[in-house]
């Protein structure tokens, strides 16, 4: 699992690649990038996510029309929660011209849960300041949206960070599943795979321009870049689902 950051301003660029671009560029990384300590021995983590919407799926709607500006509020946790004082993060993502703005605020799993569904402030105060900002920022966005948590969302990942640049990451996703029925933490009861089979997400994060030798590679591999989002998979798949039923 990567450092914890409660904020941080970074562009994002996604690409489809195929196992056999995976295998190749994940050696080539290795002159230029260190893996994660959680990923060390080609071993991977999992990430679990909850996210909120509107009764008529507003968040995800307006992000997928590409705007110039998009947010997204979800509840993650690092591993498969399991009682109610387990800790999560509640996270604000906006998306402004590119450039990728997260907040987050710690909290434990209850105290997010009587947030998404109660809209109510957390009676225990957090400690640092800017959590107490984040959730307010966060109360905002419940209220004005009436959001709830809406889709559970899962996946395994490694990690990578700049040997020169530690704030150059890049991330390999795989095992992508979403569900919209029993919307909570249970890891157990998976959802449905949103990737094309034999493919494997990669997101380079970076904090400004992208680095000659990583852009120089990819120009040369043919890898280019590609508007995919996890969150507007699972709801374009929801609407097809949907759509197919009624015929």
């Amino acid at each position: 699992m990567a450092a914890v950051l409660t904020t941080f301003k970074r562009y994002e660029k996604k690409f489809l690649l195929t196992e056999e671009q995976f295998i190749k560029i994940k050696s080539f990384l290795d002159d230029y990038m260190n893996y994660d300590k959680y990923c060390l021995n080609n071993n991977v983590y999992s990430l679990y996510n909850l996210y909120l919407d509107s009764p008529n799926n507003e968040l995800i709607r307006v992000s997928l029309d590409k705007p110039r500006y998009k947010e997204k509020l979800r509840i993650r946790s690092y591993y498969s929660v399991r009682g109610p004082e387990d800790t999560v993060f509640f996270e604000i993502k906006q998306k402004y011209k590119g450039i990728v703005t997260k907040r987050r605020s710690v909290m434990t799993y209850a105290d997010a849960m009587k947030m998404a569904y109660e809209h109510k402030l957390p009676e225990t105060p957090p400690k640092k300041y800017i959590d107490a900002q984040v959730q307010k920022e966060i109360l905002r966005m419940l209220l004005m949206y009436d959001l709830k948590p809406a889709v559970f969302l899962s996946y395994k990942r490694i990690a990578l960070f700049g040997k020169e640049n530690s704030e150059l990451r890049i991330t390999f996703d795989t095992d992508i599943r979403a569900r919209r029925h029993d919307v909570n933490f249970d890891a157990e009861n998976g959802g449905e795979e949103l990737l094309p089979p034999g493919m494997i997400l990669m997101e380079i994060k970076i904090p400004d321009t992208m680095p000659l030798w990583l852009a120089r590679y990819l120009s040369e591999n043919r890898i280019f870049n590609s508007s995919y989002s996890k969150y507007g998979k699972e709801y374009e798949r929801f609407l097809a689902q949907n759509k197919k039923s009624e015929e």
